[in-house]
């Protein structure tokens, strides 16, 4: 049989999304040793893309399939949820094992809200977002494949909603946006999986051609875009009184730089394939288990002093991890989605 053909540019952006969100996890804008480093900080406001690009993959290829019904959406709902309650599980007994504390409700109720004490799956809200998205996704994919104006109509009502919300932080919301629990704020990851979905169809794959035609031009575009919102957000974090990056996920520069972003690497040939498909299948394995290792590296003074140095430890350390995982039965179950 013919090898089905991969577009290894996209692998490789959500290879670098990976990354992006151990950076953001890394980095706390709340600590001193980020807060008042120009180099830490900024390093920490470059990876605000990371969401942005992980809900436009799944648009992109979720929402551009011949065909998807709800037997679809339920079935990988249910793929979702086993990954999460078996990790948040397995978590409880060993603490409850070692600590005598089983605290199962707790921990779930904390990766769907951020905030709750004594917490330890923060990150999983983005499994309960995906799965919103996911339940969502037939209906968008019947508006971007039957009523194309529709999803047109959808995707740029979308955008308006995201820059209305983006400035009212400036005008005294930052606060009722900061409350609303991020998995709940549906309006950025609709617009970014619509984005995706619409840069994946036939609709656009001559934007996509001009692009390619003059991928220097866009390139050196993207890159300065990259630091302009950079910039931008370091400026913007004492303006709105909203450190985090997520402040930032719906204003029109993210949107813009992570659009264009996206569209470069769809469209580029990457010469690394081999590394790509070993690196690509444990991505989301490293996004569940690298917050766990952030605490103990801490403890180490040099971490603690350069938290920028355990980006790319953390990241290795996680796919040896889940490399091995991913070879045992019954274990890889909980790696995979």
């Amino acid at each position: 049989m013919p090898k089905k053909h991969r577009n290894y540019g996209i692998d490789l952006v959500k290879i670098l999304a990976c990354i992006l969100v151990i950076t953001l996890h890394c980095l706390s804008p709340s600590t001193p040793v980020v807060k008042n480093n120009i180099f830490n900080s900024s390093l920490y406001y470059a990876g605000t893309l990371a969401i942005p690009i992980f809900f436009m993959a799944s648009g992109f290829f979720v929402l551009n399939k011949r065909s998807i019904s709800y037997v679809y959406s339920f079935k990988r709902t249910k793929n979702i949820l086993f990954i999460v309650i078996s990790w948040i599980l397995l978590f409880s007994i060993i603490r409850y094992l070692f600590k005598h504390n089983f605290d199962f409700l707790q921990q779930l109720k904390g990766s769907m809200i951020v905030g709750v004490p004594q917490q330890h799956f923060y990150h999983f809200w983005f499994f309960w977002a995906l799965i919103i998205m996911i339940l969502l996704a037939p209906l968008l994919w019947w508006l971007l494949q039957k009523s194309f104006n529709g999803y047109l109509l959808l995707l740029i009502s979308m955008t308006l909603i995201c820059v209305m919300i983006d400035l009212s932080l400036h005008f005294g919301f930052s606060k009722t946006v900061q409350n609303t629990p991020q998995v709940l704020r549906l309006y950025l990851y609709i617009e970014y999986y619509l984005i995706g979905g619409y840069i994946g169809n036939l609709h656009f794959s001559k934007v996509l051609e001009f692009i390619s035609k003059h991928f220097f031009i866009f390139s050196l575009l993207d890159i300065f875009l990259y630091f302009l919102l950079i910039g931008y957000s370091l400026w913007n974090r004492n303006i709105i009184n909203w450190i985090y990056a997520e402040a930032n996920y719906g204003n029109l520069l993210t949107i813009l730089t992570s659009a264009l972003t996206f569209c470069l690497f769809t469209i580029s040939i990457p010469k690394v394939t081999e590394i790509i498909e070993f690196i690509i299948p444990a991505t989301m394995g490293i996004y569940m288990l690298h917050p766990f290792f952030i605490g103990k590296l801490l403890h180490f003074k040099i971490f603690a002093n350069y938290p920028s140095t355990m980006i790319i430890v953390i990241f290795i350390i996680c796919l040896i991890i889940v490399e091995l995982a991913l070879r045992i039965p019954y274990i890889n179950k909980l790696f995979k989605l």
